[in-house]
């Protein structure tokens, strides 16, 4: 029955699956039980089939859309894991999301379609960000306010 409501979804266009979906069909017939990973926070996950790179967060697999995007918030490829196929996959990262720091309020945010305070330099390690690649932006050129980056809870 999942995996009916699943290809519905495709058939809808529904480009990701939602955390309540259980089984995602594989190409071999495999069966890959999924499921939300706040324990990842902040890791990046690379598919071994398709090279294809994730970002967790909200416990989440989110797909880093292209290279620029990738080099946005990381200086290498150094830290990606393999192991992230059964972490449910979320909304792909907005293409040209980037790292900012606030001018007004020196506060650091991961920006895409909103801006997710990244609110300790703990979490920002934990999500292995390069503190090179932060750019000073003012406020006004800022998105809306998104929910706080999540850490991987202690």
């Amino acid at each position: 029955m999942t995996l009916g409501l699943l290809s519905a979804m495709l058939l809808v266009g529904v480009n990701y699956v939602p955390a309540s979906a259980t089984e995602v069909a594989h190409p071999a017939d495999s069966v890959t039980v999924q499921e939300v990973c706040n324990r990842c926070n902040g890791f990046r996950y690379q598919d071994p089939r398709t090279k294809a790179v994730y970002l967790v967060i909200d416990g989440l697999r989110h797909h880093v859309p292209d290279t620029a995007t990738y080099f946005n918030l990381w200086a290498g490829w150094d830290g990606l894991r393999t192991d992230g196929n059964g972490i449910s996959v979320g909304q792909p990262l907005l293409s040209g999301s980037y790292l900012a720091k606030e001018i007004e309020t020196g506060k650091v945010y991961l920006v895409g379609r909103t801006k997710r305070h990244i609110y300790t330099m703990e979490i920002f390690h934990q999500y292995a960000f390069d503190v090179a690649r932060i750019r000073n932006v003012s406020r006004a050129s800022l998105p809306p306010q998104g929910d706080n980056l999540p850490g991987r809870p202690s």
